[in-house]
Protein backbone atom coordinates (compact mmCIF):
# COMPACT_ATOMS: atom_id res chain seq x y z
CA UNK A 1 0.00 0.00 0.00
CA UNK A 2 0.88 3.78 -0.81
CA UNK A 3 2.75 5.35 2.02
CA UNK A 4 0.69 8.57 1.19
CA UNK A 5 -2.63 6.72 1.52
CA UNK A 6 -5.95 8.59 0.46
CA UNK A 7 -9.26 8.54 2.86
CA UNK A 8 -11.56 6.92 1.07
CA UNK A 9 -15.59 8.08 1.09
CA UNK A 10 -18.41 6.14 0.01
CA UNK A 11 -22.22 7.66 -0.25
CA UNK A 12 -24.74 5.48 -0.72
CA UNK A 13 -28.11 7.52 -1.64
CA UNK A 14 -29.97 4.84 -1.21
CA UNK A 15 -33.14 4.39 -3.74
CA UNK A 16 -31.95 7.27 -6.00
CA UNK A 17 -32.80 6.45 -9.91
CA UNK A 18 -30.81 7.49 -12.56
CA UNK A 19 -33.43 9.29 -14.56
CA UNK A 20 -34.47 10.87 -11.29
CA UNK A 21 -30.59 12.15 -10.41
CA UNK A 22 -29.69 14.69 -13.12
CA UNK A 23 -29.76 17.79 -10.30
CA UNK A 24 -27.91 15.96 -7.54
CA UNK A 25 -25.31 15.06 -10.56
CA UNK A 26 -24.66 18.31 -12.02
CA UNK A 27 -24.02 19.59 -8.24
CA UNK A 28 -21.47 17.30 -7.42
CA UNK A 29 -20.28 17.88 -11.28
CA UNK A 30 -19.80 21.64 -11.28
CA UNK A 31 -19.42 22.63 -7.14
CA UNK A 32 -17.47 19.44 -6.51
CA UNK A 33 -15.69 18.57 -9.13
CA UNK A 34 -16.87 15.08 -9.10
CA UNK A 35 -16.62 12.96 -12.77
CA UNK A 36 -20.04 11.53 -13.88
CA UNK A 37 -20.45 7.69 -15.60
CA UNK A 38 -23.49 7.48 -17.26
CA UNK A 39 -24.27 3.37 -17.43
CA UNK A 40 -23.78 2.25 -13.76
CA UNK A 41 -25.87 -0.77 -12.96
CA UNK A 42 -26.29 -2.22 -9.37
CA UNK A 43 -26.20 -5.94 -9.60
CA UNK A 44 -29.97 -6.14 -7.86
CA UNK A 45 -33.29 -4.22 -7.27
CA UNK A 46 -32.44 -3.96 -3.60
CA UNK A 47 -30.42 -3.21 -1.03
CA UNK A 48 -28.37 -6.00 1.08
CA UNK A 49 -27.22 -7.72 -2.07
CA UNK A 50 -26.57 -4.74 -3.75
CA UNK A 51 -24.42 -3.36 -0.98
CA UNK A 52 -22.92 -6.45 -0.34
CA UNK A 53 -21.47 -6.14 -3.97
CA UNK A 54 -20.21 -3.09 -3.72
CA UNK A 55 -18.29 -4.51 -0.29
CA UNK A 56 -17.33 -7.54 -1.81
CA UNK A 57 -16.69 -6.87 -5.38
CA UNK A 58 -18.71 -9.91 -6.72
CA UNK A 59 -22.38 -10.53 -7.98
CA UNK A 60 -24.68 -11.88 -5.55
CA UNK A 61 -24.16 -15.61 -7.28
CA UNK A 62 -20.89 -15.62 -5.57
CA UNK A 63 -21.10 -13.47 -2.41
CA UNK A 64 -24.17 -15.39 -1.79
CA UNK A 65 -25.88 -12.43 0.31
CA UNK A 66 -29.01 -12.46 -1.34
CA UNK A 67 -32.82 -13.77 -1.62
CA UNK A 68 -34.21 -17.25 -2.66
CA UNK A 69 -37.25 -19.56 -2.34
CA UNK A 70 -36.73 -20.41 1.48
CA UNK A 71 -34.58 -17.38 2.53
CA UNK A 72 -36.40 -14.11 3.02
CA UNK A 73 -36.13 -10.70 5.06
CA UNK A 74 -35.12 -11.02 7.99
CA UNK A 75 -32.87 -13.95 7.36
CA UNK A 76 -30.70 -12.28 4.54
CA UNK A 77 -27.21 -11.27 6.26
CA UNK A 78 -24.11 -10.24 5.31
CA UNK A 79 -21.22 -12.97 5.94
CA UNK A 80 -17.91 -10.41 7.06
CA UNK A 81 -15.32 -13.42 6.47
CA UNK A 82 -11.94 -10.41 5.96
CA UNK A 83 -12.91 -9.76 2.01
CA UNK A 84 -15.05 -6.79 2.83
CA UNK A 85 -13.90 -3.20 1.74
CA UNK A 86 -14.33 -2.06 5.03
CA UNK A 87 -12.14 -5.46 6.24
CA UNK A 88 -9.44 -5.12 4.08
CA UNK A 89 -9.04 -1.37 4.64
CA UNK A 90 -9.02 -1.59 8.46
CA UNK A 91 -6.22 -4.44 7.99
CA UNK A 92 -4.25 -1.99 6.09
CA UNK A 93 -4.33 0.69 9.20
CA UNK A 94 -7.49 2.69 8.17
CA UNK A 95 -10.05 3.52 10.94
CA UNK A 96 -13.57 2.65 9.30
CA UNK A 97 -17.02 4.50 10.04
CA UNK A 98 -20.56 3.54 9.10
CA UNK A 99 -22.89 6.32 9.28
CA UNK A 100 -26.63 4.84 8.18
CA UNK A 101 -30.19 5.31 8.34
CA UNK A 102 -30.89 1.94 6.76
CA UNK A 103 -31.05 -0.71 9.04
CA UNK A 104 -30.14 -2.97 6.91
CA UNK A 105 -26.96 -1.82 6.94
CA UNK A 106 -25.80 -2.53 10.10
CA UNK A 107 -25.05 -5.25 13.41
CA UNK A 108 -28.63 -6.63 12.79
CA UNK A 109 -28.05 -7.65 9.53
CA UNK A 110 -24.42 -8.86 9.73
CA UNK A 111 -22.82 -5.53 9.36
CA UNK A 112 -20.16 -5.63 13.11
CA UNK A 113 -16.66 -5.18 11.84
CA UNK A 114 -16.43 -0.90 11.34
CA UNK A 115 -14.42 0.75 14.45
CA UNK A 116 -17.22 3.01 14.35
CA UNK A 117 -21.10 2.52 13.65
CA UNK A 118 -23.47 5.44 13.97
CA UNK A 119 -27.06 4.78 13.21
CA UNK A 120 -28.84 7.86 11.74
CA UNK A 121 -32.22 7.52 12.18
CA UNK A 122 -33.71 6.49 15.41
CA UNK A 123 -35.02 2.76 15.11
CA UNK A 124 -38.83 2.46 15.88
CA UNK A 125 -38.41 -1.36 16.89
CA UNK A 126 -35.44 -2.70 19.64
CA UNK A 127 -34.17 -5.67 18.87
CA UNK A 128 -35.93 -7.58 21.61
CA UNK A 129 -39.54 -6.48 19.80
CA UNK A 130 -38.88 -7.72 16.52
CA UNK A 131 -39.68 -11.36 16.65
CA UNK A 132 -43.06 -10.70 18.08
CA UNK A 133 -43.34 -7.87 15.88
CA UNK A 134 -42.60 -9.93 12.29
CA UNK A 135 -45.23 -12.44 13.29
CA UNK A 136 -48.07 -9.92 13.44
CA UNK A 137 -46.89 -8.78 10.17
CA UNK A 138 -46.78 -12.06 8.59
CA UNK A 139 -50.32 -13.09 10.08
CA UNK A 140 -52.11 -9.68 9.34
CA UNK A 141 -49.92 -7.84 7.02
CA UNK A 142 -51.14 -4.10 7.77
CA UNK A 143 -51.27 -1.97 4.94
CA UNK A 144 -50.40 1.41 6.73
CA UNK A 145 -48.89 2.29 10.64
CA UNK A 146 -52.57 2.54 11.90
CA UNK A 147 -53.38 -1.09 10.80
CA UNK A 148 -50.23 -2.09 12.12
CA UNK A 149 -51.37 -0.71 15.41
CA UNK A 150 -54.72 -2.12 15.40
CA UNK A 151 -53.23 -5.33 14.64
CA UNK A 152 -50.60 -5.32 17.30
CA UNK A 153 -53.81 -4.13 19.64
CA UNK A 154 -55.66 -7.16 18.43
CA UNK A 155 -52.72 -9.88 19.37
CA UNK A 156 -53.03 -7.83 23.01
CA UNK A 157 -49.23 -6.70 22.47
CA UNK A 158 -50.45 -3.14 23.80
CA UNK A 159 -47.26 -1.76 24.96
CA UNK A 160 -45.37 -2.01 21.52
CA UNK A 161 -48.21 0.11 19.79
CA UNK A 162 -47.64 3.04 22.02
CA UNK A 163 -43.69 2.48 22.14
CA UNK A 164 -44.10 2.66 18.22
CA UNK A 165 -46.35 5.72 18.24
CA UNK A 166 -44.38 7.80 20.48
CA UNK A 167 -40.90 6.78 18.23
CA UNK A 168 -43.12 7.58 15.20
CA UNK A 169 -43.92 11.34 16.93
CA UNK A 170 -40.42 11.60 17.68
CA UNK A 171 -39.19 10.83 14.13
CA UNK A 172 -41.80 13.08 13.54
CA UNK A 173 -40.68 16.48 15.12
CA UNK A 174 -37.32 16.08 13.83
CA UNK A 175 -38.66 16.14 10.25
CA UNK A 176 -39.22 12.80 9.03
CA UNK A 177 -40.45 11.25 6.93
CA UNK A 178 -38.55 14.53 4.89
CA UNK A 179 -35.34 13.98 6.59
CA UNK A 180 -34.59 9.77 7.23
CA UNK A 181 -31.23 10.75 8.67
CA UNK A 182 -29.63 13.79 6.26
CA UNK A 183 -29.07 16.06 9.32
CA UNK A 184 -28.05 13.74 11.63
CA UNK A 185 -25.15 12.86 9.17
CA UNK A 186 -24.44 15.87 8.51
CA UNK A 187 -23.79 16.54 12.29
CA UNK A 188 -21.65 13.35 13.19
CA UNK A 189 -19.28 14.70 9.86
CA UNK A 190 -19.19 18.01 11.28
CA UNK A 191 -18.29 17.30 15.41
CA UNK A 192 -17.28 13.56 15.07
CA UNK A 193 -13.37 13.21 15.23
CA UNK A 194 -12.19 11.19 12.60
CA UNK A 195 -8.50 9.44 12.24
CA UNK A 196 -6.84 9.18 8.94
CA UNK A 197 -6.56 7.33 6.88
CA UNK A 198 -10.29 7.00 7.33
CA UNK A 199 -13.11 5.00 5.50
CA UNK A 200 -16.34 6.59 5.60
CA UNK A 201 -19.08 4.73 4.24
CA UNK A 202 -22.21 6.69 4.39
CA UNK A 203 -26.15 5.37 3.51
CA UNK A 204 -28.76 8.07 2.95
CA UNK A 205 -32.58 7.14 3.06
CA UNK A 206 -34.01 10.04 2.23
CA UNK A 207 -35.80 8.96 -1.16
CA UNK A 208 -36.60 6.06 0.17
CA UNK A 209 -40.45 4.95 1.43
CA UNK A 210 -42.53 6.05 3.18
CA UNK A 211 -43.37 9.61 1.44
CA UNK A 212 -45.95 10.88 4.31
CA UNK A 213 -46.32 10.28 7.82
CA UNK A 214 -49.60 7.70 7.65
CA UNK A 215 -48.53 6.24 4.54
CA UNK A 216 -47.69 2.21 5.55
CA UNK A 217 -43.87 1.78 6.61
CA UNK A 218 -43.98 -2.19 7.27
CA UNK A 219 -42.61 -5.04 5.58
CA UNK A 220 -45.54 -6.92 4.80
CA UNK A 221 -46.88 -5.08 2.11
CA UNK A 222 -44.04 -5.37 0.12
CA UNK A 223 -45.06 -7.88 -2.79
CA UNK A 224 -48.76 -6.44 -3.05
CA UNK A 225 -47.04 -3.13 -4.11
CA UNK A 226 -44.46 -5.01 -6.24
CA UNK A 227 -47.77 -6.33 -7.70
CA UNK A 228 -50.09 -3.49 -8.28
CA UNK A 229 -52.46 -4.05 -5.77
CA UNK A 230 -52.13 -0.35 -4.74
CA UNK A 231 -52.77 1.73 -7.57
CA UNK A 232 -54.09 4.52 -5.87
CA UNK A 233 -50.41 4.85 -4.19
CA UNK A 234 -49.46 5.79 -7.96
CA UNK A 235 -49.50 9.15 -7.91
CA UNK A 236 -49.09 10.21 -4.06
CA UNK A 237 -45.37 8.10 -5.00
CA UNK A 238 -44.43 10.19 -7.97
CA UNK A 239 -44.91 13.65 -6.00
CA UNK A 240 -43.52 12.15 -2.47
CA UNK A 241 -40.13 10.71 -4.70
CA UNK A 242 -39.55 14.03 -6.78
CA UNK A 243 -40.41 15.97 -3.49
CA UNK A 244 -37.59 13.68 -1.62
CA UNK A 245 -35.21 13.83 -4.53
CA UNK A 246 -34.95 18.03 -3.96
CA UNK A 247 -34.67 17.63 -0.06
CA UNK A 248 -31.67 15.07 -0.76
CA UNK A 249 -29.96 17.29 -3.52
CA UNK A 250 -29.94 20.28 -0.30
CA UNK A 251 -28.49 17.85 2.50
CA UNK A 252 -26.10 16.59 0.10
CA UNK A 253 -24.65 19.80 -0.79
CA UNK A 254 -24.52 20.48 2.58
CA UNK A 255 -22.85 17.67 3.49
CA UNK A 256 -20.25 17.75 0.54
CA UNK A 257 -19.57 21.14 1.90
CA UNK A 258 -18.48 19.61 5.57
CA UNK A 259 -16.59 16.77 4.04
CA UNK A 260 -14.83 20.16 1.74
CA UNK A 261 -14.15 21.94 5.16
CA UNK A 262 -12.92 19.20 6.73
CA UNK A 263 -10.43 18.64 4.46
CA UNK A 264 -11.50 15.52 4.18
CA UNK A 265 -12.25 15.93 0.05
CA UNK A 266 -8.37 16.85 -0.13
CA UNK A 267 -6.25 13.57 -1.19
CA UNK A 268 -8.97 11.28 -1.01
CA UNK A 269 -11.36 8.61 -2.85
CA UNK A 270 -15.24 9.68 -3.21
CA UNK A 271 -17.64 7.99 -4.76
CA UNK A 272 -21.24 8.67 -4.48
CA UNK A 273 -23.89 6.40 -5.70
CA UNK A 274 -27.36 4.41 -5.02
CA UNK A 275 -27.95 0.86 -4.72
CA UNK A 276 -30.94 0.37 -6.42
CA UNK A 277 -34.00 2.64 -8.20
CA UNK A 278 -37.69 2.30 -7.38
CA UNK A 279 -40.22 1.71 -9.50
CA UNK A 280 -43.09 4.50 -9.52
CA UNK A 281 -46.29 3.06 -11.50
CA UNK A 282 -44.09 1.52 -14.55
CA UNK A 283 -46.36 -1.63 -15.07
CA UNK A 284 -48.42 -0.08 -11.92
CA UNK A 285 -45.74 -1.52 -9.74
CA UNK A 286 -44.28 0.68 -6.59
CA UNK A 287 -41.34 -0.25 -4.85
CA UNK A 288 -37.85 -2.28 -5.84
CA UNK A 289 -37.14 -5.97 -5.38
CA UNK A 290 -37.83 -9.24 -7.60
CA UNK A 291 -37.67 -7.16 -10.89
CA UNK A 292 -34.67 -6.59 -13.24
CA UNK A 293 -35.88 -3.26 -14.43
CA UNK A 294 -33.86 -0.45 -15.75
CA UNK A 295 -36.11 1.93 -13.15
CA UNK A 296 -34.37 -0.35 -10.65
CA UNK A 297 -31.25 -0.92 -11.84
CA UNK A 298 -29.43 1.77 -13.69
CA UNK A 299 -28.43 4.27 -11.06
CA UNK A 300 -26.11 7.22 -10.80
CA UNK A 301 -22.50 6.87 -10.25
CA UNK A 302 -20.26 10.52 -9.17
CA UNK A 303 -16.34 9.72 -8.17
CA UNK A 304 -13.90 12.24 -7.21
CA UNK A 305 -10.36 10.42 -7.22
CA UNK A 306 -7.01 11.61 -6.76
CA UNK A 307 -5.90 10.93 -10.62
CA UNK A 308 -8.23 12.67 -13.22
CA UNK A 309 -10.47 10.40 -14.54
CA UNK A 310 -12.84 10.47 -17.86
CA UNK A 311 -16.39 10.33 -18.77
CA UNK A 312 -17.31 7.32 -20.46
CA UNK A 313 -20.59 5.51 -21.68
CA UNK A 314 -19.19 1.52 -21.02
CA UNK A 315 -20.73 -0.02 -18.64
CA UNK A 316 -19.65 0.14 -14.77
CA UNK A 317 -21.05 -2.58 -12.20
CA UNK A 318 -21.26 -1.23 -9.02
CA UNK A 319 -19.32 -4.88 -7.84
CA UNK A 320 -16.10 -2.88 -9.21
CA UNK A 321 -16.30 -0.24 -6.93
CA UNK A 322 -14.31 -2.62 -4.40
CA UNK A 323 -11.66 -3.24 -6.56
CA UNK A 324 -11.09 -0.11 -7.83
CA UNK A 325 -10.99 1.88 -4.65
CA UNK A 326 -7.91 -0.80 -3.71
CA UNK A 327 -6.01 0.09 -7.01
CA UNK A 328 -6.29 3.92 -6.15
CA UNK A 329 -5.09 2.95 -2.74
CA UNK A 330 -1.91 1.21 -4.50
CA UNK A 331 -1.61 3.78 -7.22
CA UNK A 332 -2.19 1.12 -9.90
CA UNK A 333 -4.23 1.20 -13.12
CA UNK A 334 -8.12 -0.31 -13.31
CA UNK A 335 -10.64 -0.04 -15.81
CA UNK A 336 -13.66 0.35 -14.03
CA UNK A 337 -15.76 0.37 -17.32
CA UNK A 338 -16.43 -3.26 -19.39
CA UNK A 339 -18.34 -3.92 -22.45
CA UNK A 340 -20.85 -5.43 -20.33
CA UNK A 341 -22.05 -6.10 -16.85
CA UNK A 342 -25.06 -8.17 -14.89
CA UNK A 343 -27.79 -8.11 -12.44
CA UNK A 344 -29.34 -10.74 -10.71
CA UNK A 345 -32.67 -11.46 -9.10
CA UNK A 346 -33.66 -14.62 -7.34
CA UNK A 347 -36.96 -14.09 -6.26
CA UNK A 348 -38.70 -11.92 -3.82
CA UNK A 349 -37.10 -10.79 -0.29
CA UNK A 350 -40.17 -10.64 1.96
CA UNK A 351 -42.39 -13.16 2.40
CA UNK A 352 -45.63 -13.62 1.43
CA UNK A 353 -48.07 -15.89 3.51
CA UNK A 354 -51.14 -13.99 3.01
CA UNK A 355 -51.37 -12.96 -0.84
CA UNK A 356 -54.65 -14.14 -2.23
CA UNK A 357 -54.83 -17.22 -4.74
CA UNK A 358 -55.05 -15.61 -7.67
CA UNK A 359 -51.64 -13.52 -7.41
CA UNK A 360 -49.82 -16.88 -5.93
CA UNK A 361 -49.32 -17.91 -9.18
CA UNK A 362 -47.78 -14.66 -10.09
CA UNK A 363 -45.33 -14.38 -6.96
CA UNK A 364 -44.40 -17.83 -7.66
CA UNK A 365 -42.88 -17.16 -11.26
CA UNK A 366 -40.93 -14.39 -9.75
CA UNK A 367 -39.54 -16.73 -7.42
CA UNK A 368 -36.44 -18.30 -10.08
CA UNK A 369 -33.20 -17.11 -10.62
CA UNK A 370 -32.91 -14.24 -13.21
CA UNK A 371 -30.17 -12.77 -14.88
CA UNK A 372 -30.29 -9.37 -16.59
CA UNK A 373 -27.23 -8.66 -19.18
CA UNK A 374 -26.29 -5.19 -19.92
CA UNK A 375 -24.09 -4.89 -23.15
CA UNK A 376 -22.96 -2.59 -25.83
CA UNK A 377 -25.06 -4.64 -28.67
CA UNK A 378 -28.21 -4.52 -26.85
CA UNK A 379 -29.73 -6.30 -23.43
CA UNK A 380 -31.21 -9.48 -22.29
CA UNK A 381 -33.03 -11.48 -19.49
CA UNK A 382 -32.16 -14.78 -18.85
CA UNK A 383 -34.57 -16.81 -16.73
CA UNK A 384 -31.81 -19.59 -15.47
CA UNK A 385 -34.24 -21.84 -14.01
CA UNK A 386 -36.37 -22.10 -17.26
CA UNK A 387 -33.05 -21.84 -19.47
CA UNK A 388 -34.58 -19.58 -21.49
CA UNK A 389 -34.51 -15.72 -22.84
CA UNK A 390 -37.38 -13.85 -21.28
CA UNK A 391 -36.57 -10.54 -23.38
CA UNK A 392 -33.61 -9.65 -25.95
CA UNK A 393 -33.86 -6.17 -27.00
CA UNK A 394 -30.82 -5.60 -29.90
CA UNK A 395 -30.31 -4.69 -33.61
CA UNK A 396 -27.91 -7.60 -33.94
CA UNK A 397 -29.30 -10.60 -34.93
CA UNK A 398 -26.37 -12.94 -33.28
CA UNK A 399 -26.64 -10.64 -29.84
CA UNK A 400 -29.09 -13.72 -27.80
CA UNK A 401 -25.86 -16.36 -29.33
CA UNK A 402 -23.59 -13.68 -27.54
CA UNK A 403 -25.45 -13.35 -24.64
CA UNK A 404 -25.95 -16.83 -24.17
CA UNK A 405 -22.40 -17.58 -23.99
CA UNK A 406 -21.65 -14.52 -21.66
CA UNK A 407 -24.32 -15.82 -18.95
CA UNK A 408 -22.82 -19.68 -19.32
CA UNK A 409 -19.39 -18.40 -18.72
CA UNK A 410 -20.98 -16.49 -15.44
CA UNK A 411 -23.04 -19.49 -14.76
CA UNK A 412 -19.56 -22.15 -14.94
CA UNK A 413 -17.14 -19.75 -12.82
CA UNK A 414 -19.19 -20.82 -9.98
CA UNK A 415 -20.16 -24.19 -10.69
CA UNK A 416 -16.60 -25.03 -11.63
CA UNK A 417 -17.54 -25.52 -15.53
CA UNK A 418 -20.16 -28.22 -14.71
CA UNK A 419 -23.52 -26.36 -15.05
CA UNK A 420 -25.87 -29.47 -13.47
CA UNK A 421 -26.99 -27.23 -10.93
CA UNK A 422 -27.87 -24.00 -10.10
CA UNK A 423 -27.48 -21.94 -7.18
CA UNK A 424 -29.95 -22.05 -5.06
CA UNK A 425 -32.45 -24.23 -6.97
CA UNK A 426 -30.72 -27.72 -6.64
CA UNK A 427 -30.52 -29.93 -10.16
CA UNK A 428 -31.74 -28.49 -13.18
CA UNK A 429 -31.66 -30.60 -16.67
CA UNK A 430 -31.57 -27.47 -18.76
CA UNK A 431 -28.45 -26.42 -16.92
CA UNK A 432 -26.64 -29.78 -18.82
CA UNK A 433 -27.97 -28.05 -22.32
CA UNK A 434 -26.03 -25.08 -22.01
Amino acid sequence: MSVDRPNVIIVVLDTLRKDYSKGIEELLIRDFGFVGFENAISTSPWTIPSHASMFTGLYPLYHRVHESKSRKVPDVKFRENGTYLHEVLASVGYTTYLLTANFFIGPDFGIRKFKEFRDTLKPLIEDREREELNRVLKKYEPRNSLELIWALVKEKKFTLPIKILLRLLDRYGEGWPRDKGAKVTEKLLLEMPVERPAYIFINLMEVHEPYSFLEGFTDAPVVKRLLGEEPELVEKWKKGYGRQVRYLEKRLKRIMEVIEDRNLMENSIVIVTSDHGQLLGEDNRLGHGVFLDDELLRVPLLIKAREEMEETRNWVSLAKLKPFVLSQIKGEKFDLTSDYVLAESFGTHYPYSNISKDKLEIVENLEKYRIKLYHNEGKAIFNVEDWTFENVESENENFEKKARRIIVRHLSLFTGGNLSETHGFGYNPHLQQG
